[in-house]
């Protein structure tokens, strides 16, 4: 019958501590009486764990993993699939979703299971350096971020974001795009939602270039009494929030049937955005000040 290892233990720290044997003569006792051939170097290494932790009950290790991953079912790989395939939505915002749902996976897995069935996209930032830093307002309304960008069919689309919330507030389509064209779609938003503290644009000629001489779009801004704001010459990440909404536009207007209303609906309302924790925009744009600390005046 084999002897038990904890009791092979008990003997050992007996003999070294009771009768001060040496780790040769107690490998010895153990190789005679036990038949149990063990290394010195094993017997220093359970007499320093006794020492270091007194209460240990001499009893191996679990090797039972700290953290036990939920199997992957055929069923719950089927809801990643529907998911991934009805909203194009990316690893977090699926996980956020498949959560309310009450089903567990992590972005890994939900990962794993795209490349399985040929649905992912790849990553965009994998082997690059990021260079910029995250930033954004503490409050709703505080700062809205305004840009154009071009479609096949030759018109654009003006999107209009909110900073603190990245609440979409507009997303229209014009077949040209002028400073009269966005002064009007920001009136009717300012009169819908308040007028925001500031507004960010780039550097394009229908918000007045960069500024040195006098431009309808300042002049506007100065009769609402709001700061506008400029970003950096070749630096499209400081207006990141609308340049990254084009990127998801594109990706997931066809879902919606080229509805825009429709996508900027769901993208408010139903796309869990991993910068504000799993919520939704409009979850933080309609509850002023439940995300972040007091902004300072």
């Amino acid at each position: 019958m084999k002897t038990r290892k904890d009791l092979i233990r008990r003997d050992v720290i007996k003999l070294k501590i009771l009768k001060n044997k040496s780790y040769s003569e107690i490998k010895d006792i153990l190789t005679t009486n036990h038949h149990y051939p063990v290394t010195v170097r094993t017997l220093k290494r359970w007499c320093k764990r006794q020492r270091e932790d007194p209460t240990w009950d001499l009893m191996d290790k679990s090797r039972r993993p700290k953290t036990i991953h939920n199997k992957i079912t055929p069923e719950i790989e089927k809801e990643v699939i529907e998911l991934r395939k009805a909203t194009g939505y990316g690893s977090f915002a699926m996980k956020e979703v498949l959560k309310r749902f009450g089903i567990q996976i992590s972005e890994s897995s939900i990962k794993r299971i795209n490349r399985k069935h040929g649905l992912s996209r790849g990553s965009k930032m994998k082997g690059k350096k990021l260079k910029w830093i995250r930033w954004q307002r503490k409050h709703p309304n505080s700062l809205w971020q305004v840009d154009h960008a071009e479609n096949n069919d030759k018109t654009w689309d003006i999107s209009v974001i909110d900073d603190c919330s990245r609440y979409f507030l507009a997303l229209k389509t014009v077949d040209s795009v002028t400073t009269e064209a966005i002064t009007t779609l920001l009136d009717e938003l300012i009169d819908y939602h308040s007028k925001p503290r500031e507004i960010l644009t780039d550097n394009g000629s229908v918000y007045g270039g960069n500024g040195t001489q006098d431009n309808e779009f300042d002049k506007w801004c100065d009769k609402k009494g709001i700061k506008h704001i400029r970003s950096r010459i070749n630096k499209p990440t400081t207006t990141g929030k609308v340049e990254k909404s084009f990127d998801t536009r594109k990706r997931e207007l066809e879902i919606c049937n080229n509805d825009r209303e429709r996508f900027r609906y769901r993208y408010n309302h139903w796309r869990p955005h991993m910068s504000l924790h799993g919520k939704t925009p409009a979850e933080v744009y309609f509850d002023i000040g439940l995300l972040f600390e007091d902004e300072d005046a």
